[in-house]
């Protein structure tokens, strides 16, 4: 059985602070989990450091009483538009004259990829291995092949300081040490992706409140963007359409949301109140055609994305959806008319959890909680004794492709 795992998940709406453990024969168990709202961030900054703070103490409080365990450690799931990916290339001459490549031949390679600087105002996350060639031919596996030179391409992404700082110092006013941080679209990926589905080419989107993270997967990571809209504008245009406060507009999309209003739910007409107290009803046609608009303008631009990218014809496997976003009805099918590939929505599974965690809301958390596990060799957060920040984020620059 292995040591207890903390992540921190704090998005634009809520908090969510996970405690598990890997189980060689139930899987990942969670032990504990926190949930708080979190109004102190806006499209994934920081803008009321006090409620950042207050939110990551009542996630952890929460954690630690249904995990019965002390935290005061966690890894931290970062996204948002501070994060960057970045192409590098390299190449190493062979060692031994008619030698085939070997192991040494490699990691040399990765070691002089590695030395390729990301900008001053960054810190490291993970790097990628994208292509080898040898000779200048490309390979899938250059072990024991013959040639002269070695080359390899490699994606590094990294965050910016002022992001990790800010959400460090966040985590350490509530009691918690950060142990290091750890890209939620790659955590999202081990929670969602199967090995058929990266092989074949996929994209995540995570639709979170306010903003919308999309990752394409080929094989491993090959790019990442931030989409400047979420979940929030949504509820954002009820409001202000239907003349109705933030958290009504909330609780309609919530029990009654959804695009392409099937025929047979064109007469259904659903009631709320106004702002001025006045009883009123809409056709849920209506309300749907409010929030489809909304959502049509964020494929739009994730299509966009997936054009200037070039990946699109990469993409077999489609495009992933997950986030709170995704539970609206039919959200699937208006995915499919807009980006013109197979969509489907996902959900995080192989859990043993007393809670239920099988929910798209769920998915970045539970992601940070098996990323960390699966990697519990390399990645180790503290439940009584944080480790040094400046040994982790050491050893996590020099770890490759995880997928």
């Amino acid at each position: 059985m292995s040591s207890p795992v903390v992540v921190l998940d704090i998005g634009t709406s809520k908090v969510l602070c996970l405690v598990g453990e890997a189980d060689q024969v139930e899987g990942l168990k969670i032990l504990g989990i926190g949930h708080s709202d979190c109004r102190g961030i806006r499209r994934s900054a920081v803008i009321d450091m006090p409620g950042v703070v207050e939110s990551i103490r009542n996630s952890v409080i929460e954690a630690e009483r249904s995990a019965g365990l002390r935290i005061t450690g966690a890894y931290l799931g970062i996204a948002g538009s501070g994060i960057r990916a970045q192409t590098s290339r390299s190449a190493v001459a062979i060692s031994g004259a008619g030698n085939p490549i070997d192991e040494n031949d490699v990691e040399r390679a990765l070691a002089a990829a590695e030395e390729a600087a990301p900008p001053a105002d960054t810190n490291v996350l993970h790097r990628f291995v994208q292509s080898y060639a040898v000779d200048g031919e490309p390979v899938q596996n250059p072990l024991w092949l013959h040639g002269d030179r070695l080359e390899v391409e490699t994606l590094t992404t990294s965050a910016s300081n002022h992001a990790c700082t800010t959400l460090r110092k966040a985590a350490e006013e509530a009691g918690i040490g950060i142990v290091g941080f750890i890209l939620e679209s790659l955590a999202a990926a081990t929670s969602l992706l199967s090995t058929d589905e990266r092989e074949m080419g996929v994209g995540i989107l995570d639709i979170g409140a306010g903003t919308c993270d999309l990752a394409i997967f080929h094989d491993t990571l090959r790019h990442i963007a931030e989409i400047p809209l979420g979940a929030q504008d949504v509820t954002r245009d009820l409001s202000l359409v239907l003349n109705i406060s933030p958290r009504e507009a909330e609780e309609l999309k919530c029990s009654h949301g959804g695009v392409c209003t099937n025929e047979e739910s064109s007469d259904e007409c659903i009631e709320f109140r106004t702002t001025a107290g006045r009883s009123h009803t809409i056709p849920l046609q209506q309300l749907h055609a409010i929030i489809e608009a909304r959502q049509q303008e964020i494929f739009e631009f994730v299509a966009h994305d997936i054009e200037a990218s070039g990946l699109g014809q990469q993409m077999a496997a489609g495009v992933v959806l997950t986030g709170g976003g995704a539970l609206l009805d039919n959200v699937e099918r208006l995915g499919e008319e807009v980006l013109g590939l197979p969509v489907r929505v996902g959900i995080p599974g192989d859990i043993v959890s007393a809670s239920s965690v099988g929910d798209p809301r769920y998915t970045a958390a539970v992601g940070l909680l098996r990323f960390a596990t699966n990697n519990a060799g390399d990645l180790r957060a503290a439940i009584e004794n944080a480790p040094s920040r400046d040994r982790w984020m050491d050893k996590v620059a020099r770890l490759f492709s995880f997928l």
